[in-house]
């Protein structure tokens, strides 16, 4: 894994061993005989396998492959065959790669969240839904004096890191908490209310980021305006921004907006957000529960 770790997100990369069993599932499925190596260079097993003939690359990994062959013909080895294959896009006409999907920008399957999000200009929760998004859509924290120190901690050291995404925190009072507790959001959506009473000024002088953005939302809805300024707030800080926004203050309601924040978080990140009577709600962002809240989503109206 140390050839990968200078990749953005790199803590949520699968293991050379899931790689490696996903390729062969794959292969055995369409009937193909292969073998798999663990890399560590460029250059893999090229230089001492004389069994290789050909290497298969993108327009973006071309240069590698010629690398290749230079150090195989100073070695006395055949060059290789380099056939050129080309990229899988996604909705938006952008490349499919890992480190997008990391990001938390696309699905495996190329599915843009932004596209899918910012086509209306507002998605309306139907009340079909409204039992169905009060069952927690992570684990339930009743009390931070219940976590084990050792994941506390983590936590903590995980807020710190810098140039990722590790915690989001929606609504005024998860993102006073999380601060108390030492855990820092890399990003916040609040609306300086709780339980619809507006929270007083020395609350919100707490919490309140210099330099905060602001965006409208309507109380049961997703409106579009809010959806361009999340996705700013995310792409901002993953493009290494110094000066990247790092609040929104949603003028209505921002509960729902809980979903588009688990949509466009990176994998491996954890979006927090409250649960009247409930607790703390951590949700790990996983591909699977992207799925989830893309399904849900797609039952607004």
């Amino acid at each position: 894994m140390a050839f990968a770790r200078p990749k953005q997100y790199f803590g949520s990369m699968e293991s050379y061993a899931i790689r490696s069993e996903n390729l062969l599932r794959f292969a055995s499925e369409c009937k193909r005989d292969i073998s798999t190596s663990r890399l560590t260079d460029i250059y893999g097993p090229t230089l001492t396998d004389g069994t290789i003939d050909a290497i298969y690359v993108t327009e973006e990994t071309l240069i590698g492959a010629q690398m290749i062959n230079n150090e195989r013909i100073k070695i006395g080895m055949k060059p290789l065959s380099i056939i050129s294959v080309p990229l899988v896009e996604d909705e938006i006409g952008e490349k499919i790669a890992s480190s997008r999907i990391r990001q938390g920008l696309i699905s495996r399957e190329g599915t843009s969240y932004y596209k899918f999000l910012s086509s209306r200009d507002s998605h309306y929760m139907p009340e079909s839904l409204v039992r169905v998004l009060r069952k927690p859509l992570g684990r339930v924290i009743s009390s931070f004096s219940t976590v084990p120190q050792v994941q506390l901690q983590k936590m903590k050291d995980d807020s710190l890191q810098q140039g990722c995404i590790s915690h989001i925190s929606v609504g005024d009072v998860i993102t006073y908490n999380l601060i108390k507790e030492g855990i820092h959001p890399s990003l916040s959506i609040i609306d300086g209310v709780t339980q619809r009473k507006a929270l007083k000024s020395d609350f919100m002088n707490l919490i309140l980021n210099e330099g905060y953005s602001n965006a409208p939302n309507k109380k049961g809805t997703i409106q579009k305006e809010s959806v361009k300024a999340i996705y700013s707030l995310f792409t901002e800080f993953n493009s290494g921004h110094n000066k990247a926004i790092k609040q929104l203050f949603i003028h209505g309601e921002e509960d729902l907006l809980t979903l588009v924040a688990i949509l466009f978080a990176p994998l491996a990140s954890h979006v927090w957000y409250g649960q009247q009577g409930v607790g703390a709600v951590d949700v790990r962002v996983t591909e699977k529960k992207k799925q989830i809240v893309y399904n849900l989503i797609r039952q607004f109206t």
